[in-house]
């Protein structure tokens, strides 16, 4: 509407409209207002269901019996690499690396082309088909796109059943020709052999028949296929290892050694260490602590009261998450049932009411008693269901005993809820602080309406004011009128 700001008052209506609609959209900015707390509120409980997440994830690699059985597995030389699987033996062994594994390939030498694209200046076949050799050692005819070089290898390298893989390769300016590469390294993978046909036609797998009916002459070997090697003691009756690969899985239980380099004779053999890695264990009981202690303080700073100083926490009053606080604490101020204290692994609540950890009293107590250790953190009495898990926890079920297990059950319970074997089988779960967003959002999504509803009856509203002081206005002039001819009439009295 146009504006209606008084031409005959001489007053301000528009800003008069102004003023009446801020009192008329009290109502709406108190919904607003609402809005904006219900956001805050959301946002903390969804950075600490984030926290709880970390939580859970700390305490499950506590809680995982594998953990506990992990070895540090060492390499004295760089011409080898280790890995140990949790489960693995403690020990060692020693080797020296022989061989690399190699790779079988051939390179024509008898001829080559100007181009490897063009198959009418410079082609590598008189006919329109060549021969391969397939893995199986039988032949097969293949037909490319063109007499082309890189025809002819795009049609080798689309046929599945090949024993190699082809390239155009440039050997000098100007002049290309075709490398076969077996398609895996190892001895078994070679493509040719030095069997004389006349003596074992099965066997046989000369190398110029790999490829036949190409003006190329015929291939050279240029790397012949062979299997790495590892060679454990000196004696005659050492043992010799071999893989296809530079890879040697389960050289003992749970073991892969990855040669990297050959060894000279003059070599200190590889010596391979295996033993228990308390480190690794320590590390996980520190982000253990930490995830605990992160919750704590994100839970304190939501839930703060106003002081004079500072703003009142976006959850403050929030019965539910000072549960949860206590819930955390108390896995730990509770003990480890008949095994005591959680001291004894390092592990407290200080003064501030967060977890505290001493990694030399962890580390002292793994070493005189690891499966004693591995209990005040995994450790639970298993309640019997038809539906329950025999052989692992089951959250919110057994009786948790080790801190992994009871802060696993804590984390899962106010995030993504826990399902018990006794619950239905379309039960949906949900955890307390999932609950908590899931209404708070709803709660959003009700106030947002309402909000836009206000605007629908606040742009009424304004219409109607501009229209009673339009029509004041209107009044106002016609009332101008009539007084000032009214004047006019009693001056010609006079």
């Amino acid at each position: 509407m146009a504006s209606v700001d008084g031409l005959v008052t001489g007053m301000s209506t528009s800003a008069t409209v102004a003023q009446l609609m801020q009192v008329e959209a009290l109502p709406q900015t108190a919904l607003k207002n609402k809005v904006t707390a219900q956001n805050k509120a959301l946002t903390a409980l969804q950075n600490l269901n984030g926290k709880m997440s970390a939580l859970v994830t700390a305490a499950k690699a506590l809680s995982d019996p594998g953990s506990w059985t992990g070895v540090k597995a060492t390499s004295s030389s760089d011409a080898a690499v280790v890995t140990a699987l949790p489960g693995a033996s403690a020990g060692s062994f020693s080797f020296k690396v022989e061989a690399l594994a190699a790779t079988h390939t051939a390179t024509f030498t008898g001829g080559t082309v100007s181009s490897a694209s063009d198959g009418t200046l410079a082609p590598v076949m008189a006919g329109s088909t060549f021969d391969i050799r397939l893995a199986d050692g039988s032949t097969k005819t293949l037909t490319p796109a063109s007499k082309s070089l890189n025809s002819v290898v795009a049609a080798i390298n689309g046929e599945a059943n090949s024993a190699f893989k082809a390239a155009a390769v440039q050997v000098a300016p100007g002049q290309y020709t075709l490398q076969l590469t077996a398609k895996t390294s190892g001895a078994t993978a070679a493509f040719s052999n030095d069997i004389d046909p006349a003596l074992d036609p099965a066997a046989a797998r000369p190398l110029s028949a790999a490829v036949t009916g190409l003006n190329l002459g015929a291939p050279t070997l240029t790397s012949q296929g062979a299997d790495a090697k590892l060679k454990m003691g000196t004696t005659v009756d050492a043992v010799t290892i071999t893989s296809a690969t530079n890879t040697f899985a389960e050289v003992q239980p749970g073991v892969t050694v990855t040669a990297t380099k050959v060894q000279a004779a003059s070599d200190a053999p590889v010596n391979i260490s295996l033993a228990s890695d308390p480190e690794a264990l320590a590390t996980k009981v520190q982000t253990l602590v930490e995830a605990a202690n992160a919750a704590l303080s994100e839970i304190a700073t939501q839930t703060k009261g106003k002081t004079s100083t500072t703003a009142a926490g976006a959850l403050a009053g929030d019965s539910a998450m000072r549960a949860l606080s206590q819930e955390i604490l108390s896995t730990v101020a509770t003990g480890a049932g008949t095994l005591g204290s959680f001291k004894s692994v390092g592990i407290e609540v200080d003064r501030g009411g967060k977890l505290k950890f001493n990694k030399e009293d962890f580390t002292k107590a793994y070493a005189a008693d690891p499966a004693k250790t591995q209990a005040y953190f995994d450790s639970y009495t298993e309640v019997p269901h038809a539906k329950a898990n025999a052989t692992k926890f089951d959250p919110g079920w057994d009786q948790a005993q080790g801190i992994a297990n009871k802060l696993l059950t804590v984390g899962m319970k106010a995030g993504d809820g826990i399902k018990l074997p006794t619950d239905p089988a379309d039960k949906v779960v949900e955890g307390t602080i999932e609950g908590l967003i899931k209404r708070r959002n709803a709660s959003i999504r009700s106030l947002n309406d309402q909000v836009s509803a206000w605007d629908v009856r606040l742009d009424l509203r304004k219409s109607a004011l501009e229209r009673q002081f339009a029509n004041l206005e209107t009044a106002m002039g016609k009332m101008q009128q009539q007084s000032s001819w009214l004047a006019g009439q009693l001056a010609s009295l006079g």
